[in-house]
């Protein structure tokens, strides 16, 4: 264990990491050669091609039936929420700590969001939070699996099993993770998944729907696709369109980094998870530092790990700045928008950019800014150490030793 001693380098002393973290291309001769074949077989076009393959090889990859790609994460819950019946005036529970796309997605199908807190020790949704805020008008629940975290799924599902709610996972940033032994994403009645460039595996954008109901799989393949029927049945000039669908078709190009990213997601998870032992082993004990606390089966894939201090002298900012002296940048929000409660969509209910005007679907609705204290919570004193399949060792032994060094400056001992 590397130990970095003596004055901190926010009061001028030498840095514990004075060199930057490895982050080298994350794309190489796969993805070429992948591309390339694309080029040449003169078809960029979905959705068949190298979306067809792309989609069946992450169905055999996680175990799951039916795997329909889109452009994003966000299309791929708005096609998944169509796809599980959501329509006008319906309620879905969900947490307001996530990205804006797994509201956006709600809103979109003029369904109703309605936010459930999160259990401040998993980081993540509460299940009897969410059972609290069930209503006759409830339709879907939304397990957003928060930083690579696996939310408590047995205890969801058996609420869908007692009400007959559907389970959502929102997988954008849980590729590769596990529950119970199963991927994360096959066992909701379906799920979503992002794959811009910061997820565990990237298309640069793009984005994908998970199922093991062939309904499901059936309607999200026309949603996503402005409800075409390409099997051939149908000729130019018949198509039926049965629905309202969009086109979050997505190119081969996409597919073909996707498939070439697929097969390097066990390094990229396995890696991922021996930085994060690291810190389990080696920060456990710090005080006033608390790591999240795993689901009883969960195997998490791990984005930035989201690490609590819960001191109150220094405060979590002063020690965030100290840390960052030393050469670890240190992130302080679980989400672009900390807490979506208090945006001022939410606030003013602004649902079109150029009126004020409220749609009737959501006039009725009332929210409370101050009803998940636990969001705020978090968010008040979330400090998310750095995770990247990229990091060397020596990248990991220096953010270690920053934090000794940093938490022997403020409480004598690490």
């Amino acid at each position: 264990m590397i130990e970095a001693t003596g004055k901190l380098a926010i009061q001028g002393g030498p840095k514990a990491k004075p060199t930057q973290f490895s982050t080298s291309n994350r794309y190489g001769e796969e993805e070429l050669a992948q591309l390339k074949a694309v080029i040449e077989s003169g078809k960029l076009m979905g959705p068949d091609g190298k979306v067809r393959e792309f989609e069946e090889a992450v169905a055999k990859a996680f175990g799951v039936k039916h795997v329909i790609m889109v452009t994003s994460g966000t299309a791929a819950l708005h096609t998944a929420l169509a796809a599980l019946g959501v329509s006008e005036g319906d309620e879905v529970i969900t947490t307001p700590m996530t990205d804006i796309g797994t509201v956006s997605a709600i809103l979109a199908l003029h369904a109703v969001p309605v936010f459930a807190d999160i259990d401040l020790a998993t980081r993540l949704i509460s299940p009897e939070s969410a059972r609290q805020r069930l209503t006759k008008r409830t339709k879907v629940v939304i397990t957003v699996h928060m930083a690579g975290l696996p939310c408590d799924l047995d205890a969801f599902m058996k609420l869908g099993a007692e009400t007959g709610v559907r389970i959502l996972e929102d997988c954008a940033q849980a590729h590769g993770g596990t529950h119970k032994g199963r991927f994360l994403g096959a066992i909701g009645h379906a799920a979503g998944f992002s794959m811009n460039e910061s997820k565990q595996m990237t298309t640069g954008d793009g984005g994908f729907v998970a199922t093991n109901d062939d309904a499901t799989a059936r309607i999200a393949n026309l949603f996503r696709d402005k409800t075409y029927i390409r099997d051939g049945s149908v000729g130019r000039g018949g198509q039926p369109i049965p629905f309202f669908g969009l086109n979050y078709r997505p190119t081969c190009l996409q597919a073909a980094v996707g498939i070439a990213q697929l097969q390097k997601l066990n390094r990229v998870v396995s890696r991922r998870d021996e930085i994060v032992q690291r810190y389990y082993r080696e920060l456990t004990g710090l005080r006033h530092l608390e790591l999240p606390r795993i689901v009883d089966g969960g195997r998490p894939s791990w984005w930035p790990l989201p690490a609590r201090y819960i001191g109150t002298a220094p405060t979590r900012d002063e020690i965030v700045s100290a840390l960052t002296a030393e050469g670890i940048p240190i992130s302080t929000g679980m989400s672009p928008a900390n807490n979506i409660l208090r945006t001022e969509l939410f606030a003013r209910k602004k649902y079109y950019p150029l009126s004020d005007k409220v749609p009737s679907f959501w006039r009725e609705a009332v929210y409370d800014p101050d009803s998940c204290p636990n969001v705020d919570e978090l968010q008040r004193t979330v400090m998310r150490l750095p995770v990247d399949q990229r990091y060397t060792d020596e990248d990991i032994d220096q953010t270690i030793a920053a934090f000794r060094k940093v938490w022997r400056h403020y409480f004598g001992t690490p």
